[in-house]
Protein backbone atom coordinates (compact mmCIF):
# COMPACT_ATOMS: atom_id res chain seq x y z
CA UNK A 1 0.00 0.00 0.00
CA UNK A 2 1.37 3.30 -0.82
CA UNK A 3 -0.20 6.45 0.29
CA UNK A 4 -0.85 8.93 -1.78
CA UNK A 5 -0.96 12.64 -1.30
CA UNK A 6 -4.12 14.59 -3.38
CA UNK A 7 -2.32 17.64 -3.84
CA UNK A 8 -0.16 16.23 -5.62
CA UNK A 9 -2.84 14.85 -8.37
CA UNK A 10 -5.04 18.28 -8.32
CA UNK A 11 -2.46 20.35 -9.50
CA UNK A 12 -1.79 18.34 -12.38
CA UNK A 13 -5.22 18.15 -13.78
CA UNK A 14 -6.25 21.07 -16.53
CA UNK A 15 -8.69 22.89 -17.17
CA UNK A 16 -10.18 21.01 -20.27
CA UNK A 17 -10.08 17.70 -18.23
CA UNK A 18 -12.06 19.16 -15.39
CA UNK A 19 -14.48 20.77 -17.58
CA UNK A 20 -15.31 17.49 -19.29
CA UNK A 21 -15.57 15.67 -15.69
CA UNK A 22 -18.15 17.76 -15.25
CA UNK A 23 -20.36 18.04 -18.10
CA UNK A 24 -20.10 13.61 -18.05
CA UNK A 25 -21.18 14.20 -14.38
CA UNK A 26 -24.33 16.59 -15.28
CA UNK A 27 -25.35 14.19 -18.44
CA UNK A 28 -25.31 10.94 -15.39
CA UNK A 29 -27.15 13.15 -12.95
CA UNK A 30 -30.04 13.98 -15.31
CA UNK A 31 -30.41 10.74 -16.64
CA UNK A 32 -33.89 9.34 -15.06
CA UNK A 33 -33.01 6.15 -14.85
CA UNK A 34 -30.57 3.09 -13.89
CA UNK A 35 -30.60 1.56 -17.46
CA UNK A 36 -29.98 5.37 -19.02
CA UNK A 37 -26.99 6.02 -16.02
CA UNK A 38 -25.53 2.54 -17.35
CA UNK A 39 -25.59 3.54 -20.89
CA UNK A 40 -23.54 6.60 -20.55
CA UNK A 41 -20.56 4.65 -18.28
CA UNK A 42 -20.63 2.66 -21.44
CA UNK A 43 -19.72 4.74 -23.59
CA UNK A 44 -16.24 5.00 -25.13
CA UNK A 45 -16.68 8.68 -23.96
CA UNK A 46 -16.56 8.22 -20.74
CA UNK A 47 -14.18 5.48 -19.97
CA UNK A 48 -11.67 8.13 -21.94
CA UNK A 49 -12.48 10.23 -19.04
CA UNK A 50 -10.74 8.31 -16.50
CA UNK A 51 -7.98 7.14 -19.02
CA UNK A 52 -7.20 10.65 -19.36
CA UNK A 53 -6.99 11.07 -16.19
CA UNK A 54 -4.49 8.75 -15.68
CA UNK A 55 -2.78 10.48 -18.76
CA UNK A 56 -2.13 13.40 -16.49
CA UNK A 57 -0.56 12.39 -13.66
CA UNK A 58 2.32 12.80 -13.15
CA UNK A 59 5.45 9.77 -13.86
CA UNK A 60 5.46 9.42 -10.07
CA UNK A 61 2.26 8.35 -9.36
CA UNK A 62 2.23 5.69 -12.53
CA UNK A 63 5.36 4.09 -12.06
CA UNK A 64 3.29 1.35 -9.63
CA UNK A 65 -0.34 -0.14 -8.49
CA UNK A 66 -1.06 2.14 -5.41
CA UNK A 67 -2.60 -0.53 -3.68
CA UNK A 68 0.16 -3.26 -3.79
CA UNK A 69 3.15 -1.35 -5.19
CA UNK A 70 3.96 -3.62 -7.78
CA UNK A 71 5.26 -2.60 -11.60
CA UNK A 72 5.46 -5.18 -14.58
CA UNK A 73 5.16 -8.45 -12.03
CA UNK A 74 0.83 -8.10 -11.66
CA UNK A 75 0.72 -6.40 -15.58
CA UNK A 76 -0.96 -3.01 -16.52
CA UNK A 77 -2.21 -0.13 -14.58
CA UNK A 78 -6.13 0.94 -15.22
CA UNK A 79 -7.88 3.20 -13.33
CA UNK A 80 -10.12 1.70 -10.26
CA UNK A 81 -13.21 3.11 -9.17
CA UNK A 82 -12.64 3.04 -5.24
CA UNK A 83 -16.48 3.40 -4.65
CA UNK A 84 -17.57 1.41 -7.72
CA UNK A 85 -19.67 2.70 -10.02
CA UNK A 86 -21.95 0.29 -11.47
CA UNK A 87 -22.81 -2.03 -8.36
CA UNK A 88 -21.77 -2.57 -4.69
CA UNK A 89 -20.75 -6.21 -3.95
CA UNK A 90 -23.36 -7.70 -1.12
CA UNK A 91 -25.49 -4.89 -1.63
CA UNK A 92 -28.72 -6.21 -4.29
CA UNK A 93 -30.45 -2.96 -4.16
CA UNK A 94 -26.89 -0.81 -4.70
CA UNK A 95 -26.77 0.55 -8.09
CA UNK A 96 -23.68 2.05 -7.69
CA UNK A 97 -21.48 5.21 -6.93
CA UNK A 98 -22.44 5.82 -10.38
CA UNK A 99 -22.57 9.78 -9.46
CA UNK A 100 -18.67 9.11 -8.41
CA UNK A 101 -17.63 8.19 -12.33
CA UNK A 102 -16.13 10.94 -13.42
CA UNK A 103 -14.85 12.93 -9.69
CA UNK A 104 -10.97 12.25 -9.61
CA UNK A 105 -10.92 11.48 -5.81
CA UNK A 106 -12.67 8.54 -5.86
CA UNK A 107 -9.87 7.15 -8.90
CA UNK A 108 -7.30 4.57 -7.42
CA UNK A 109 -4.33 3.50 -9.90
CA UNK A 110 -4.64 -0.02 -10.12
CA UNK A 111 -2.83 -3.22 -11.47
CA UNK A 112 -4.96 -5.91 -12.61
CA UNK A 113 -4.28 -8.15 -9.93
CA UNK A 114 -5.61 -5.65 -7.47
CA UNK A 115 -9.07 -4.14 -9.91
CA UNK A 116 -10.16 -7.33 -11.41
CA UNK A 117 -11.33 -10.67 -9.61
CA UNK A 118 -8.40 -13.46 -10.63
CA UNK A 119 -8.54 -16.97 -9.03
CA UNK A 120 -5.75 -19.17 -9.33
CA UNK A 121 -5.51 -22.39 -7.24
CA UNK A 122 -3.53 -21.02 -4.50
CA UNK A 123 -5.28 -17.82 -3.98
CA UNK A 124 -8.69 -15.52 -5.10
CA UNK A 125 -8.86 -11.88 -5.19
CA UNK A 126 -9.43 -8.81 -7.25
CA UNK A 127 -11.79 -5.73 -5.82
CA UNK A 128 -14.25 -5.94 -8.79
CA UNK A 129 -17.07 -4.03 -7.28
CA UNK A 130 -16.06 -4.84 -4.08
CA UNK A 131 -16.84 -1.94 -0.95
CA UNK A 132 -16.78 -2.90 2.42
CA UNK A 133 -17.68 -0.23 4.88
CA UNK A 134 -17.86 -0.74 8.59
CA UNK A 135 -21.65 -0.09 8.99
CA UNK A 136 -23.41 -1.28 5.86
CA UNK A 137 -26.47 1.09 7.96
CA UNK A 138 -24.50 4.07 6.98
CA UNK A 139 -24.15 3.26 3.22
CA UNK A 140 -24.56 6.26 0.66
CA UNK A 141 -27.27 5.01 -1.85
CA UNK A 142 -27.90 8.46 -3.83
CA UNK A 143 -25.85 11.24 -4.25
CA UNK A 144 -27.85 13.24 -2.00
CA UNK A 145 -26.06 10.53 1.17
CA UNK A 146 -23.52 11.63 2.78
CA UNK A 147 -20.08 10.09 1.81
CA UNK A 148 -19.00 11.22 5.64
CA UNK A 149 -20.75 8.57 7.53
CA UNK A 150 -19.35 5.95 5.52
CA UNK A 151 -15.84 3.61 6.75
CA UNK A 152 -14.38 2.08 3.77
CA UNK A 153 -13.28 -1.36 6.14
CA UNK A 154 -9.95 -1.80 3.85
CA UNK A 155 -7.35 -0.02 3.63
CA UNK A 156 -7.49 3.26 1.03
CA UNK A 157 -3.73 5.30 -0.20
CA UNK A 158 -5.62 8.63 0.18
CA UNK A 159 -5.77 7.89 4.14
CA UNK A 160 -2.21 8.36 5.24
CA UNK A 161 -2.76 6.29 8.46
CA UNK A 162 -3.77 2.86 6.56
CA UNK A 163 -0.11 2.08 4.69
CA UNK A 164 1.01 2.01 8.46
CA UNK A 165 -0.97 -0.81 9.63
CA UNK A 166 0.13 -3.35 6.86
CA UNK A 167 2.91 -5.14 7.52
CA UNK A 168 4.81 -8.47 6.05
CA UNK A 169 6.35 -12.03 7.23
CA UNK A 170 9.11 -13.39 6.70
CA UNK A 171 8.25 -15.53 3.69
CA UNK A 172 6.53 -12.07 1.98
CA UNK A 173 3.10 -12.62 2.80
CA UNK A 174 0.42 -9.82 4.08
CA UNK A 175 -0.09 -9.39 8.09
CA UNK A 176 -1.03 -6.73 9.88
CA UNK A 177 1.27 -4.68 11.74
CA UNK A 178 1.98 -6.16 14.96
CA UNK A 179 0.14 -3.68 17.60
CA UNK A 180 -2.91 -3.11 15.11
CA UNK A 181 -6.19 -3.04 17.00
CA UNK A 182 -9.02 -5.38 16.16
CA UNK A 183 -10.54 -2.76 13.54
CA UNK A 184 -7.31 -2.28 11.98
CA UNK A 185 -7.03 -6.57 11.80
CA UNK A 186 -10.23 -6.00 9.84
CA UNK A 187 -9.07 -4.25 7.42
CA UNK A 188 -5.63 -5.84 6.65
CA UNK A 189 -6.98 -8.81 6.38
CA UNK A 190 -10.13 -7.63 3.82
CA UNK A 191 -7.47 -5.83 2.03
CA UNK A 192 -5.59 -9.17 1.59
CA UNK A 193 -8.86 -10.74 -0.21
CA UNK A 194 -9.82 -7.61 -1.96
CA UNK A 195 -6.52 -6.93 -3.25
CA UNK A 196 -4.96 -9.95 -3.87
CA UNK A 197 -2.52 -9.56 -1.81
CA UNK A 198 -1.02 -12.92 -0.86
CA UNK A 199 -0.87 -14.12 -4.48
CA UNK A 200 2.26 -16.03 -5.00
CA UNK A 201 4.19 -13.86 -7.60
CA UNK A 202 3.96 -10.90 -5.17
CA UNK A 203 4.65 -12.67 -2.48
CA UNK A 204 7.78 -13.79 -3.73
CA UNK A 205 8.70 -10.82 -4.85
CA UNK A 206 8.38 -9.53 -1.43
CA UNK A 207 10.89 -12.66 0.21
CA UNK A 208 13.32 -11.39 -2.70
CA UNK A 209 13.15 -8.00 -0.59
CA UNK A 210 13.64 -9.43 2.56
CA UNK A 211 17.08 -11.29 1.35
CA UNK A 212 18.37 -8.08 -0.28
CA UNK A 213 17.68 -5.89 2.95
CA UNK A 214 19.00 -8.46 4.98
CA UNK A 215 21.92 -8.29 2.81
CA UNK A 216 22.66 -4.84 2.73
CA UNK A 217 21.91 -4.97 6.17
CA UNK A 218 25.02 -7.66 6.70
CA UNK A 219 27.26 -5.39 4.38
CA UNK A 220 26.66 -2.08 7.50
CA UNK A 221 26.88 -4.35 10.21
CA UNK A 222 30.82 -5.48 8.83
CA UNK A 223 31.29 -2.44 7.83
CA UNK A 224 31.84 -3.54 4.09
CA UNK A 225 30.86 -0.99 1.27
CA UNK A 226 28.60 0.75 3.74
CA UNK A 227 28.22 3.82 2.11
CA UNK A 228 26.46 1.75 -1.51
CA UNK A 229 24.53 -0.45 0.87
CA UNK A 230 23.33 2.91 2.81
CA UNK A 231 22.29 4.31 -1.03
CA UNK A 232 20.41 1.06 -1.94
CA UNK A 233 18.69 1.10 1.56
CA UNK A 234 17.75 4.24 0.77
CA UNK A 235 16.56 3.70 -2.90
CA UNK A 236 14.70 0.80 -2.21
CA UNK A 237 12.22 2.94 0.92
CA UNK A 238 11.49 5.66 -1.83
CA UNK A 239 7.13 6.16 -2.09
CA UNK A 240 8.09 5.72 -6.03
CA UNK A 241 9.80 2.29 -5.79
CA UNK A 242 8.21 -1.30 -5.84
CA UNK A 243 7.46 -2.53 -3.08
CA UNK A 244 8.61 0.19 -0.98
CA UNK A 245 6.35 -0.57 2.36
CA UNK A 246 8.04 -4.14 2.25
CA UNK A 247 11.04 -2.79 2.15
CA UNK A 248 10.61 -0.32 4.86
CA UNK A 249 8.92 -3.14 7.35
CA UNK A 250 11.76 -5.66 6.29
CA UNK A 251 14.75 -2.72 7.66
CA UNK A 252 12.74 -1.52 10.48
CA UNK A 253 14.01 -4.47 13.29
CA UNK A 254 17.78 -2.90 12.36
CA UNK A 255 17.00 -0.03 13.92
CA UNK A 256 19.85 -0.26 16.71
CA UNK A 257 21.89 0.68 13.33
CA UNK A 258 22.05 4.71 12.87
CA UNK A 259 22.65 4.39 9.46
CA UNK A 260 18.81 2.67 9.64
CA UNK A 261 17.98 5.29 11.70
CA UNK A 262 18.75 7.53 9.12
CA UNK A 263 17.16 6.16 6.28
CA UNK A 264 13.68 5.82 8.27
CA UNK A 265 14.35 8.96 9.43
CA UNK A 266 14.10 8.12 12.76
CA UNK A 267 15.21 9.86 16.51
Amino acid sequence: MRWICKDDIEGCLTAAWRTRAAQAKQKLITATTDKQRKAILKKASSSKIWRDFYKLLPDNLKKKCWYCEAEDIRSDMPVDHFRPKNKVENEDNHDGYWWLAFDWENYRCACTYCNSLRAFDETVGGKACKFPITASSQRAFTSADSLILETPNFLDPFNPDDEKILWFDNDGKPIHKPSANAQEVIKVKNSIDIFHLHEIKIVRARNNIRIEVERLIQKIRNNIDVQDAKVSLRKMVRDSEKLSRAAIVYIRPHRDLAEVKEILELD
